[in-house]
């Protein structure tokens, strides 16, 4: 019965049983998987924290027929500050949802992986960085490395390129010139130019998103498509702006 050693990040939970608890892991080589925590609820268990939503370590797996449980864990990070901050637990949520919904099981997904760790990351440790931006620039990297990037630098209906406004279409998938008939809300040129270069730019330059006042508008725009593409009920969606802004600070 084979034994499996891998990084993994618990996406969700579940109890199952009197003590332990069903996992679901983002791993790189495998995608995303489902494990049993055995015995994780008991007082003193050793894997008490290997259940819990964040915790990104090393797993190991012993696998009995086709499932999996989880023996071992040595955790790397916990990401434990979003715990003491709702707005951004809330965000941080929202991402694992993402991720839940679309990562495929048994397909690699190291690309994936690695951006969910940076931007939990940013999220943990980088507080002054506006939740609802750093939420945009992760949609916006997920969606690209899942194969699902809007069209945004030609009409997705006639196929001429664009130079300046347009409108963009979440349900076509991107944007439509003012040429062709669409009800869809306009796009700036400056919010559209953020559709197109940030999930080509590393993760780690999204702080720069702050400085342009385009961002908000995208990020809004933006929104509406991934919960198009994924399917994520209204009530999972994150705030696309800060509980500072929304009340006038």
């Amino acid at each position: 019965m084979p034994m499996l050693t891998t990084a993994g990040l618990v996406l969700r939970r579940a109890d199952y049983g009197d003590y332990d608890r069903m996992v679901t892991l983002l791993t790189p080589a495998h995608g995303r998987m489902d494990a049993v925590a055995r015995g994780c609820r008991r007082a003193k268990s050793p894997l008490t924290n290997a259940a819990e939503p964040f915790i990104s370590g090393e797993f190991q797996l012993f696998q009995k027929g086709e499932r999996y449980a989880i023996e071992q864990c040595q955790v790397r990070e916990g990401f434990y500050e979003l715990r003491t901050d709702y707005e951004r637990l809330v965000h941080g949520a929202y991402w694992l949802r993402l991720l839940d919904a679309g990562v495929p099981r048994d397909v690699p997904a190291e690309d994936i992986f690695l951006l969910a760790l940076k931007a939990l990351a940013h999220l943990n440790y980088a507080p002054e960085l506006p939740a609802a931006m750093l939420t945009f620039a992760f949609e916006a990297h997920f969606m690209a490395l899942s194969g699902y990037p809007p069209r945004v630098d030609s009409c997705v209906l006639c196929g001429r390129p664009i130079a300046g406004e347009a409108r963009f279409d979440a349900r076509l998938g991107g944007a439509v010139c003012l040429s062709c008939p669409s009800h869809a809300p306009r796009i700036s040129l400056g919010a559209r130019r953020i559709l197109y270069k940030l999930p080509r730019t590393r993760f780690e330059n999204a702080p720069k998103l702050v400085e342009s006042p385009d961002w908000p508008e995208a990020a809004r725009l933006f929104r509406k498509y991934t919960q198009q593409r994924m399917q994520i009920p209204e009530k999972f969606l994150p705030p696309l702006v800060s509980a500072q802004e929304a009340a006038g600070i």
